[in-house]
């Protein structure tokens, strides 16, 4: 059985994350990390969590094609693709990863 942790930080100046191709931006507030306790080495980039979840207020920064939804304020960062995560996450999933209990 696998153990997994759930760390949930609220949070204040960290740096806005855009994303849909640079259409919306998001003003972290709540960042919440899932560990895998039988994971307690980084992956190569570095990522300790397997999962962020970012919660924020989302703002457009380019007018969007209509049927977009503007009101999401979330946004989800995986393990397996690390292309998508800021450094500040990175770092942010390090210094909170659970210890193993021995």
């Amino acid at each position: 059985m696998t153990d997994i942790v759930t760390v949930t930080l609220h949070v204040q100046n960290k740096p806005d994350i855009t994303y849909r191709r640079g259409s919306f931006a998001l003003t972290p507030r709540v960042i919440t990390l899932i560990y895998r306790l039988d994971l307690p080495d980084p992956s190569p980039e570095g990522i300790h969590p397997i999962r962020a979840e970012v919660e924020g207020r989302a703002y457009k920064l380019r007018p969007t094609p209509m049927g977009m939804d503007s009101s999401r304020r979330g946004r989800w960062f995986y393990r397996a693709h690390p292309e998508f995560w800021p450094d500040w996450l990175i770092q942010l999933g390090a210094e909170h990863r659970p210890q193993r209990d021995a």
